[in-house]
């Protein structure tokens, strides 16, 4: 390709939080001169899913036939455009070879949702930059950048209170050596909220008295996903379940009991969803298994307890050893809780993407180590819930080649603002003068058309 665009963010990784302002530069590389009407930076955010489902609809004969239904939904959250060289509609510009640099700006709404790349939809941040030609197909350059909406946990304080159950099962096998004893689970965590990076501290006791062998005790934590798309006037839901962490305890045999005290570390992963109606929710639940064989009979004692995956950790959580040994958070000499460390940024650990788009989100990962992020009580660079404008100022512009300046606004042209999606420009308005297109292809100025031929005596053109 004759042209190249490198997006630069002033931000860290292109990392924003939600009521921040995302600003950078859009360098465009041009090997040749280009005809062009205009160039202009679009700043968007949308949500979309979609799937194919096997329904039966009657078909020309009235019988039902098997057929693909597409479930789909798209909501646009923002979107921002500048034009930065010509106008919307404008007359051709030469746009010479060189480097140019162009800044953009946006503000991102204070309710934007998370950035989300999934099986069947995503959640998607993205500037655009497009090269409005006159006759070719026009040139879009993107890039994506993740957005956060912060999710405080200490906002709630069920947050704080344990997970905690006992469970029992029984197994027809003991039943047939004149014995129906129960396998009984008694399962514990300090929190029912956490953030990725952390331990989940949990506290397991495992009372086999059954006649069937424990082949081994497993804690998973999946990420579950559910889309909602619609097909006409029908709304569906799809939900997806990935496992995206897993920790084996090890075996318990029959008549026996164990004691476990381990953790599960939260990987980068989406937080949970706080909006219940968006088109993408996503929750998590933490799974105890005590696997059994399948030949004994009735299953795997199974306990499910749902999870809440934030943004900004519980106060107090960084000391956390386990069920019942809870630390309480010591104040300051503020009077408020320690400063904890600053989170950093990684990738989302599930491998699922949305068709084409390979982009992954980047998600706050904190490393709680016990101790407060300064030892004089000093406040860290813990992002606020919402942060203000101001903590994002855009950077100096590069120097390159300076940027060609557009000519005087045409008043009687029409500015259409640009769709999320960056599609063909707008037919370009008739300059004032001799130059002027049809269909598409521009014919210049002092064109004389060929000499019409005689007409005969009748009045009539006469063809050879």
């Amino acid at each position: 390709m004759s042209s190249k665009v490198n997006f630069s963010f002033d931000s860290v990784l292109g990392v924003y939080y939600a009521g921040q302002i995302v600003s950078g530069t859009a360098e465009l590389i041009t090997e040749r001169p280009k005809t062009i009407r205009s160039i202009y930076i679009t700043v968007n955010g949308f949500v979309e899913t979609r799937w194919q489902e096997s329904v039966e609809k009657p078909g020309a004969d009235g019988k039902l036939v098997k057929a693909l239904e597409t479930y789909t939904t798209t909501e646009i959250y923002y979107s921002s455009d500048k034009y930065v060289y010509g106008q919307s509609g404008g007359s051709q510009l030469e746009l010479p070879q060189g480097k140019y640099v162009f800044p953009f700006q946006a503000t991102i709404p204070p309710q934007a949702p998370t950035s989300f790349n999934g099986t069947h939809g995503q959640v998607k941040h993205e500037v655009t930059l497009t090269i409005d030609r006159a006759v070719r197909y026009n040139n879009i350059f993107k890039q994506c950048f993740t957005v956060i909406l912060p999710n405080d946990l200490n906002a709630k304080p069920e947050h704080l209170q344990p997970l905690k159950r006992i469970e029992e099962k029984t197994f027809w096998w003991g039943s047939i050596f004149g014995g129906n004893k129960p396998m009984v689970m008694d399962v514990s965590t300090s929190y029912s909220a956490y953030v990725p990076g952390q331990k989940i501290n949990f506290h397991i006791v495992l009372d086999n008295q059954a006649d069937v062998q424990c082949q081994d005790v497993k804690v998973r934590l999946f990420k579950n996903v559910t889309y909602r798309g619609k097909a006409g006037d029908k709304e569906q839901l799809k939900t997806t379940e990935v496992r995206i962490a897993d920790k084996h305890c090890g075996e318990v045999d029959k008549n026996n009991k164990a004691k476990f005290d381990e953790f599960l570390m939260v990987p980068p992963t989406t937080p949970t969803t706080m909006n219940e109606r968006g088109p993408i929710r996503v929750s998590y639940t933490l799974r105890f298994i005590a696997k059994t064989f399948r030949l004994h009979g009735g299953g795997d004692l199974v306990v499910d307890f749902p999870l809440v995956i934030g943004t900004v950790p519980l106060h107090g959580s960084a000391d956390d050893k386990g069920p019942g040994q809870k630390a309480e958070a010591q104040p300051n000499t503020n009077g408020s809780y320690q400063a904890m460390v600053a989170p950093t940024f990684q990738e989302d650990v599930c491998t699922e993407h949305f068709e084409s788009n390979t982009y992954k989100p980047r998600y706050p990962v904190y490393i709680l180590s016990g101790q407060p992020a300064n030892a004089n009580g000093a406040r860290s660079p813990l992002p606020s819930l919402y942060p203000k404008t101001v903590d994002t100022l855009p950077a100096p512009p590069v120097n390159y080649t300076p940027n060609p300046v557009s000519p005087v606004a045409n008043p009687s042209a029409t500015v259409q603002k640009a769709p999320p999606y960056p599609v063909q420009a707008p037919a370009a308005v008739p300059a004032v003068g001799n130059n002027f297109e049809v269909l598409g292809f521009s014919i210049p100025p002092g064109y004389q058309p060929t000499a019409s031929a005689p007409a005969d005596a009748s009045g009539n053109i006469g063809w050879k």
